[in-house]
């Protein structure tokens, strides 16, 4: 709840000197550089009503920045109910002029979820909810789109520093890999906030000439064990990371992925602000997504019936 500040309180602070009983009251001035009979205009109380009406305003001002920051603060722990639509333009690029770099940069984060992640207690760390959009999926399969990915799931939003990334897969699979994939980031301040990190592949049969290599999807840490695991560096042509190698260890056990190689990547690379309860749409000619955040209503309190 923040300050109420009177109307008026300033200038009652500034025109104490003002009141009766400290002295002859000094009428208003009539004039510029005139002053009443009998009386010197002082600068002294005039800077010093000044000076005071000036700190006023700054503690008003003070104690609404205090107010709006704490209220931001207190959106940080909040569950919301998310909803992604993912979709893809099969002709997106053949009517496009735009160019896309030959060599795109991309990478998982390092710290992800997914929508297995489980909690301490066992249970879904996103929990997964009723979608609410499904009359846009059908509008985007009739007008030609193909839809990837359909998800809704509750969610409790952290500031940008504590909110992790959320692994985003859908389309044609190869290898292990989807034709959409990369991760979005939810977060929460003083407004909600979007960052998306996607991409679109059109997969290739093989390591063809100008063929992109794909990053392999990470996988989550093996369970402890008593016994230390022999770990080994992957190389730097399994396409785990494009461009070079990815210092994540793999169990000495375990096969590398197969390396997969796409003809050509979109990227959808994004930072917007939100609003609850609207639908916010983003795109590049190749793919998009539809996405809305929705504020969960708290459950009501049980009521006791009165004899």
């Amino acid at each position: 709840m923040g300050a109420v500040i009177r109307p008026g309180l300033c200038d009652r602070i500034g025109d104490r000197r003002k009141s009766t009983g400290a002295g002859p009251r000094i009428a208003p001035v009539s004039g510029a550089g005139t002053s009443p009979p009998g009386f010197r205009n002082s600068h002294n109380d005039e800077t010093g009503i000044a000076m005071t009406r000036t700190l006023c305003l700054c503690a008003t001002l003070s104690l609404l920045l205090l107010s709006t920051g704490s209220q931001a603060a207190g959106y940080a722990g909040t569950t919301f109910e998310i909803e992604l639509i993912a979709f893809s333009r099969d002709s997106g690029m053949a009517q496009s002029r735009e160019t896309w770099p030959t060599a795109p940069q991309m990478q998982y984060p390092r710290e992800w979820i997914d929508f297995s992640t489980l909690t301490e207690e066992g249970t879904p760390l996103l929990t997964p909810a009723m979608t609410q959009l499904d009359n846009k999926a059908a509008a985007l399969d009739r007008d030609g789109y193909r839809v990837l990915l359909h998800k809704a799931w509750r969610q409790v939003l952290q500031n940008k520093q504590n909110s992790p990334a959320i692994l985003i897969s859908g389309g044609t699979s190869l290898g292990g890999l989807h034709q959409l994939e990369g991760s979005i980031t939810l977060s929460v301040a003083r407004y909600l906030h979007l960052s998306t990190n996607l991409w679109f592949s059109e997969f290739a049969s093989g390591p063809e000439v100008d063929a992109i290599p794909l990053p392999s999807k990470p996988v989550p840490p093996p369970p402890p064990t008593a016994e230390p695991l022999g770990l080994t560096r992957v190389p730097a042509d399994t396409g785990l990371e494009a461009g070079g190698a990815l210092a994540t260890a793999y169990p000495a056990e375990v096969d590398f992925p197969t390396p997969v190689f796409a003809r050509h990547v979109t990227q959808l690379r994004q930072e917007r602000r939100l609003r609850s309860g609207e639908l916010h749409y983003l795109d590049n000619p190749e793919f998009g997504i539809l996405l809305q955040v929705r504020t969960v209503e708290a459950p009501e309190a049980p009521t006791t019936a009165t004899e």
